[in-house]
């Protein structure tokens, strides 16, 4: 057993003595030759004296106690019997009769706490109450023995020694910090269940907000004991964190807003943005706009002190993209000045975040300045962007759907239909091999040509319009679900004036008996079924009565859209138009 203690007591020394030794080695090194003037070594003596507190001694005994204690850890997590002796000489070996230190008690507290992998908290405390006893203002002893308490489950013992930790050093800011991080201890958990179903456990709100008083009480506490103390920053960050309503983000925001701006770190600039934006689903019209707006100015004074915070230029370039996005189809000299201010600034914020090669730059942020780029009109820049994006190894097929959506719509704002087409016919072969093909992008497409069609003369117009049409049926055919919708669509374009400009609706019969035979046996339309019902049944009645004066193969029409109108009125005017008895 004694061959244990001497290799520990090695090892302890082996980690103190190389720091000890550079001290003598430099001390020598320094020395001065014994025949220098006597009024320089006076002078020297005398500036040592008056810069003590930063001498190379002093700092070296600090770090001298820093290897002591990583000695004692190293010691402690050996599986080892009997360490405590040896850990107890290295521990009065740094005590002398001008000094104490009860620094190095605490560390040997804490390595038996937390190092010696079984917790032993006879020991820890052991040493915690020597170091009290070297120096009863200590205030790490008092925070450590809290710790302890606290690790323990006994939170009444454990809120006095906290407290009697910040007695002890009041102008300590990290005892407060301690403090609020025992009093927040599982409170994100109790906030989650405070804001879901709408407040719905009152106990959870109840705890939230009470604790969250306890907290800005010991802010206060700080702000008592050091004016400096930055309490309305601290504060702001509470009600970001454990906010449940939107007064709470108003409090926050007011906080940020009363706080010193040099107190301000780049975290906080995005946790006002997060509060900003909790705002917006509580107002309209001109309000998004305002809180838009404030949303760019607090980025801006961020990144006027943190010009290259990931955080904040990420933010930035989302918010004021779903700012432009917004706004964009608004009409009115006003709308245009917030368009060209918001894509302006979603614009340089995506284009300094990816100057600085940030590694948190994902895919979302990628994506989001692609579509920073098209909306300054710089469609092509953008396609390119958002094309080495698709070639990531590790974009997610919801990206890969926005960002071919975006290419397509850019080929179309350029005028380049034919690229634009291809780009569609590629966005729905790949998502529809991946599974993630939607109706929209049917539609979408079927718009982009109906654009097309409209800017073209003669043949081309009228073969873009039935373009249109067959992709409508196509994804009438993919979609069963939509598909009364898709072929009533396709059904708008065959009676446009471009391809049926004698009005004989031959090429809008097709389109229309389907989406009829899709919908003629349901006894109740609702919503947008009825309109269409209404619409392909006038359309074939027309058709078959009129056009082709086939009126047995009206009948049905014209009963069907009596049904649907359901009026003594439409009853007559059926009967006297097409001799019917209804």
């Amino acid at each position: 057993m004694n061959m244990r203690k001497i290799a520990i007591g090695l090892l302890a020394f082996a980690l103190v003595a190389p720091s000890i030794a550079s001290v003598s080695l430099k001390d020598k090194k320094e020395k001065k030759p014994k025949t220098e003037k006597k009024a320089k070594v006076d002078n020297k003596t005398k500036a040592n004296k008056a810069s003590s507190s930063n001498s190379p001694r002093k700092v070296q005994t600090i770090n001298d106690v820093e290897a002591a204690i990583l000695g004692i850890e190293k010691i402690v997590s050996h599986t080892l019997v009997e360490v405590e002796p040896i850990v107890q000489q290295i521990c009065e070996s740094q005590q002398t009769k001008k000094s104490v230190c009860p620094r190095i008690y605490v560390g040997a507290a804490n390595a038996f706490w937390l190092k010696s992998g079984v917790s032993d908290t006879t020991y820890a405390l052991k040493y915690i109450d020597k170091a009290i006893e070297l120096d009863p203002h200590y205030s790490p002893a008092y925070m450590l023995k809290g710790d302890i308490y606290k690790w323990a489950d006994d939170t009444t013992v454990a809120v006095n020694y906290y407290k009697k930790a910040i007695e002890m050093a009041p102008n300590d800011f990290r005892t407060y910090h301690k403090y609020i991080m025992f009093i927040g201890s599982g409170l994100d958990k109790v906030t989650a269940r405070a804001i879901a179903n709408d407040g719905a456990d009152k106990e959870a709100v109840e705890e939230v907000r009470r604790r969250r008083a306890e907290m800005e009480a010991v802010y206060k506490a700080a702000k008592d004991a050091n004016p400096t103390y930055p309490y309305n920053r601290d504060c702001a960050r509470l009600y970001d964190k454990y906010g449940l309503s939107s007064n709470d983000c108003i409090k926050g925001i007011q906080l940020y807003d009363e706080a010193q701006e040099d107190s301000l770190e780049a975290g906080d600039y995005s946790s006002k943005i997060r509060m900003l934006y909790a705002l917006l689903g509580t107002v309209n019209g001109n309000k998004k706009l305002e809180i838009y707006t404030r949303m760019r100015n607090t980025c801006d004074s961020g990144l006027v002190r943190f010009p290259s915070d990931y955080y904040i230029l990420a933010s930035g370039l989302n918010n004021m993209t779903a700012a432009y996005d917004l706004v964009k189809r608004q009409k009115g000299e006003g709308f245009v000045e917030y368009k060209n201010k918001f894509s302006t600034k979603a614009l340089e914020y995506g284009e300094r975040l990816m100057a600085t090669k940030d590694t948190m730059i994902n895919n979302k942020d990628i994506y989001l300045y692609g579509i920073a780029l098209m909306n300054r009109y710089k469609q092509q820049q953008g396609i390119d962007v958002l094309q080495e994006l698709m070639a990531r190894p590790n974009i997610d097929d919801n990206t890969v759907s926005k960002a071919m959506n975006a290419i397509c719509e850019a080929y179309r704002d350029l005028g380049e239909y034919e690229k634009a087409e291809n780009a569609y016919e590629e966005l729905i072969k790949t998502l529809d091999a991946k599974g993630s093909l939607q109706v929209a992008h049917y539609t979408d497409y079927a718009s982009m040509l109906k654009s097309q069609a409209e800017e073209s003369f003669g043949q081309q117009m009228i073969d873009t319009y039935l373009k249109a049409a067959k992709v409508y049926e196509r994804g009438a055919e993919r979609f069963p679900e939509y598909a009364p919708y898709l072929y009533y669509y396709a059904m708008q374009v065959c009676k446009n004036d471009a391809l049926d400009p004698d009005k004989t609706l031959e090429l809008a019969i097709k389109p229309a008996k389907k989406a009829y035979d899709l919908l003629k046996n349901k006894e109740r339309y609702e919503g947008d079924e009825a309109v269409i019902m209404n619409d392909v049944c006038w359309c074939l009645l027309n058709y078959y009565f009129n056009k082709k004066k086939d009126y047995p193969a009206a009948k049905q029409y014209v009963l069907k859209y009596y049904q649907l109108t359901k009026g003594e009125s439409y009853a007559k005017i059926l009967r006297n138009r097409y001799k019917m008895k209804i």
